[in-house]
């Protein structure tokens, strides 16, 4: 009978050995994606003032990038000037070839001031702060091409600008008023603006578009006002402000009292707008001058102290009765 006992235990284990050889392998758990939890409203609120507090700095590193230009763009106008000055008060010789050459000198300088913050422009070619106006547009007529001459037939021309490209019909018999009209309304699509002034078809453009401009404004007509048979470039004369330095000529034929008044003028443009910064930074300084004197953190102070004991637990044992609505003989109850 022991003998049967023994080798009933033996097919046992080796029935155990077996199935425990072939069993299956357990598949992963594939766990799905994790739901995503809501921030909490003091963590949304303490991004809000991050982000709020960020874009404030760069506004204000922005400005003081535009102040230091401005200021150097006032530096070169006094010098330029004085230079003026000089030249006006001694007339015109020998003498006023030196001062004449020391104010170009100068007015390249200026024409050279293109301040950027973050890869964003601050002033435009007439100096004006981008940050409170548009920029200026930039003025030009096509070279030895007047698109506004009264014709006896139509003519139909194309004008491409960069991959944008239209027709346009300038009918017989129009006058130069009623012809801009029509090139004003066709052209408005590209970005281009047309005037007629003192008999002369000046166009208008944004940066942005300027910059299409002078990489080409291909034109094609029916021989009338425009050669026919292809597109070809049409060469332009940019036309300056009296704002713009690269209008001003410092010759010594030249009327040089009209250029001293431009040169002031602009020079007067600018110093308003270092005032204008000058007194934004000031206010944004006592804006936080007064809100440091308000701040009165010794509430705070204290609670985070009473947290910052060497034995908190009594602090939050009594936060747990309170919140339990419990005495401490209940307490005392259920820890015994």
């Amino acid at each position: 009978m022991v003998n049967a006992i023994g080798d009933s235990l033996n097919v046992l284990r080796q029935n155990q050995t077996v199935s425990s050889s072939h069993t299956a392998p357990v598949a992963p758990v594939q766990q799905g994606p994790q739901p995503t939890r809501a921030l909490p409203k003091h963590r949304l609120a303490s991004y809000g003032r991050w982000a709020s507090s960020t874009k404030e700095q760069h506004q204000v590193s922005a400005s003081q990038v535009a102040l230091q230009a401005l200021q150097q763009a006032s530096s070169s106008l006094s010098h330029i000037r004085q230079q003026l000055y000089r030249v006006i008060r001694s007339g015109s010789g020998e003498m006023s070839q030196q001062p004449l050459f020391q104010a170009e000198q100068e007015r390249q300088r200026l024409s050279q001031i293109r301040p950027h913050y973050r890869g964003q422009l601050l002033l435009d070619h007439h100096f004006n702060l981008l940050s409170q106006t548009p920029a200026a547009p930039h003025a030009f007529v096509l070279r030895s091409v007047d698109l506004t001459v009264p014709k006896q037939r139509d003519e139909r021309i194309l004008v491409q600008l960069g991959q944008r490209s239209l027709h346009v019909t300038l009918a017989a018999g129009l006058d130069r008023q009623q012809l801009n009209k029509v090139l004003a309304n066709a052209l408005a699509p590209l970005g281009l603006n047309v005037e007629l002034i003192n008999g002369e078809c000046l166009f208008k453009a944004p940066s942005s578009v300027w910059q299409q401009v002078q990489e080409g404004l291909l034109m094609m007509g029916e021989g009338q006002r425009l050669p026919a048979g292809e597109l070809r470039n049409i060469h332009l004369d940019e036309r300056f402000s009296l704002q713009d330095p690269r209008e001003w000529g410092f010759k010594a034929d030249s009327n040089l009292k009209q250029t001293l008044a431009k040169v002031t003028k602009t020079q007067q443009k600018i110093d308003a707008q270092i005032q204008g910064i000058l007194a934004t930074h000031a206010a944004l300084l006592s804006q936080m001058q007064t809100s440091m004197a308000t701040i009165q953190p010794q509430a705070e102070l204290q609670l985070l102290a009473k947290f910052m004991q060497p034995q908190p637990f009594v602090y939050q044992l009594t936060s747990l009765m309170a919140q339990g609505n419990a005495n401490r003989d209940q307490v005392t109850a259920l820890l015994g």
